[in-house]
Parts: C-alpha cells; structure tokens; sequence
C-alpha cells in the first residue's frame, strides 16, 4: 500500500521532532511519510513545488484565513487537519484534533480523517431507525463465524454502505484480517463502557480506527480473555446502543461466539438480524435444532427465531437427507473454498472472489431486502 504523505506544521520543534522519532520507530513508518515545518514560509515554497501532499497537519497560524494566501491554492493537497492544543474547532469544514493526546491515537485519527475523506463524500447521518444489527451465531464451533462476519462487513462497506465490525469473542482476532496490524489503540474503550461514562460516545467516536482496505470502521482491541469475560450483558448492551446512537452506520456487524455468555445475550437481544451457521454435518444440525428451541426462554423473546436466518457455510451442492430431518430451513449457501483448507494470511480469507460473490448475493437476499420486514437496532 502507498504511504500517505503527511505535512506537519507547527512552530514547536520539539513537538514535531517528538512526533517524527514516533513515527519513525513505530509500525506508522510503512504508512506514512512525513515532512516537517517550523515555519510559514517554508511551508509555502514547499507547496508551491505542486508536491502532492495527502495530509497537511497543522496548527492553526499556519493554516490560511485570506483567500490571497498561498495556502488557499490547494488543489495538491487532499486533506487539511488542524492541529490545536485545546482541541478547539476552526472555522469552515477544516477538522481539528487534539496536539496533546496519544501518539498513537492522535496519528490513527489523522489516517481515519483522511481515508473517510479521500473520494468520499462527507459522512452521512443515519438516525437509530435505520441501522441494523446483524449477527453471527452457531450453536457449533468451525462454522466460520468470523471468515463470513468480516467478509459481510467488507462487501455492505463495499456497496457504499457505513459499515462498523464489532468482534465480541473472547479472543478478539480482528488482526488476523488486518494485515498482522497487532495494535491495540482501541483497547481503553472498554474502560468507558464498564464506567459507564458520559464520555462513551465521544470515545467512540476517538478510539475507533478506519481500515483503509475494506472501508469498514471498528475497534482494535488487544486479544484478552480475561478483559472480555468480565463485560457484563449490561456493559455489551451499553456498547451497542451507543454505537447505534452515534449515528454513523448503516450496518453493525456484531461477531460473536457460540456459546451464550452475557456478550452473546446482549447482542442477539439487541439485533435485528441474526446469521446463524452451520457445518453440513449430523453435529452442527442436531445443536442448533436444540438451541434454537431454548433460546426463546434463555432470551425471553417469544420471537427471536423470526430474526434468525440459518446459513450453511462450506456447502458443496448437497445437503444430506438425514440432516433435512432436523426442519432447519436454509436460507442461504455459503460455498466452500479449497485455497481455504491450509491458510497462511488473513487476508486468504478476504480476498475471494467466489466467497465475495455468496457473501454479496446473501446480503441482497435476506439483509437488503430484509430492511422493512425486520426490523432495526432494538435500542
């Protein structure tokens, strides 16, 4: 992938030096590419050059105000961020982001900003009524929840859709589709959540990272079972009602294990939509045909199953007669992939054009067209 050329302007030294070792030493060296300045006019002759310049992060006197300044003939310059030590908004549509924060945070905001704004345009609002939760269940481990999850999240971001991944297993494994990415900005949301903080939505909104691959926003949390098994069915209800409330998405897809731990409760409670998968065998059949029958009570939802979809992944064009027994109605066929039987990388398992296609023509058939028939985000 390109690096992004980054600017930044500021007339602290130190600052900039600070963030350039930063970046230098940290996994941002192979995507950006940086150059500093101290001083206006410096900064003027350097864009005067018509260099293109992806990002230009400044403090607010090195960005322009009069339209005969320079700096106003940017039409080499993809994004403006201001860049201010209260945070405070500027004038026009230029963003701002806080000069005393994480590092970390603070370069994952700026990447964020300039991918959402790259040949886009401006975020759209979408009020509670029209995100929808979707879900990944099995009452069966190996059903390929989060292959098919990511994949999901991947094509609806695809087709022009606001798109956010919540991973809520107990091993978050969303680095595995990140390119081996390990980082775990994210990881201080959870503090918000279990605090119940007023500052939830603003931490979202902070925390969140942008995958400039598949168009899909989410958390990057580090892997722990111990931080995951203590969020309570109150906690995980917290967190996707504010998700919801942010008013960002079209579509939260929720990834979630297959095992019925408060996590799960709370988020097949709160979907519109759940994709349920199974493994054509005896096993994954007779589970499910079980499970579903108790989950009325476990759920006390006399209606769950009507949001339910069952999806049998892995399908090689034939069902056997004695799993029909079971009355479990497929809805949907996923195909298996033969490159997947050894993989080496995440990104195998996102990258198939079969798989893409399935994933595309089950959205359409029981997600897209699913839009007035099942409702919204129960929030």
């Amino acid at each position: 992938m390109k690096k992004i050329s980054l600017i930044v302007a500021d007339h602290d030294t130190s600052y900039i030096e600070m963030l350039a070792n930063y970046i230098r030493t940290s996994s941002f060296s192979s995507k950006l590419e940086m150059k500093l300045f101290s001083k206006k006019e410096a900064l003027q002759q350097y864009i005067e050059t018509g260099e293109r310049i992806n990002v230009l992060l400044a403090a607010p006197e090195f960005i322009p105000e009069g339209e005969d300044d320079e700096l106003n003939k940017l039409d080499h310059v993809d994004t403006i961020i201001g860049l201010d030590e209260q945070g405070e908004e500027l004038e026009g549509a230029i963003p701002v982001i806080f000069k005393y924060q994480q590092l970390t945070q603070l370069l994952n905001q700026v990447t964020s900003i300039f991918y959402e704004r790259k040949g886009k345009s401006p975020k759209k609002t979408v009020s509670n009524d029209q995100t929808k939760v979707i879900s990944t269940f099995s009452a069966t481990g190996g059903t390929g929840k989060s292959t098919v999850a990511f994949n999901l999240a991947k094509e609806i971001a695809a087709l022009d859709y606001s798109v956010f991944y919540l991973n809520l297993e107990l091993l978050n494994t969303t680095y595995v589709f990140m390119e081996d990415d390990r980082d775990n900005a994210s990881s201080p949301i959870l503090y918000y959540v279990k605090t119940g903080s007023d500052q939830l939505p603003q931490k979202i909104e902070e925390l969140k990272q942008y995958d400039s691959e598949t168009g899909v926003e989410l958390f990057r949390l580090t892997p722990s079972a111990e931080e995951m098994s203590d969020l309570t069915e109150e906690e995980t209800d917290r967190l996707i009602k504010a998700i919801v409330n942010t008013k960002n998405y079209d579509y939260i897809i929720i990834d979630l294990e297959s095992t019925l731990n408060p996590r799960t409760k709370a988020a097949l409670q709160k979907s519109s939509h759940v994709l349920w998968l199974l493994n054509n065998d005896i096993q994954s059949f007779t589970k499910t045909s079980f499970f579903i029958e108790e989950l009325h009570s476990l759920l006390s939802d006399a209606d769950f199953s009507e949001k339910v979809s069952f999806v049998l992944n892995k399908y090689m064009g034939k069902v056997e007669e004695a799993f029909k027994d079971e009355e479990i109605a497929i809805e949907a066929y996923l195909p298996y992939v033969p490159e997947w039987k050894v993989v080496k990388s995440g990104n195998d398992l996102i990258t198939s054009p079969v798989f893409s296609e399935f994933i595309i023509k089950m959205f359409r058939d029981l997600l897209q067209s699913s839009n007035s028939n099942r409702g919204v985000a129960n929030v």
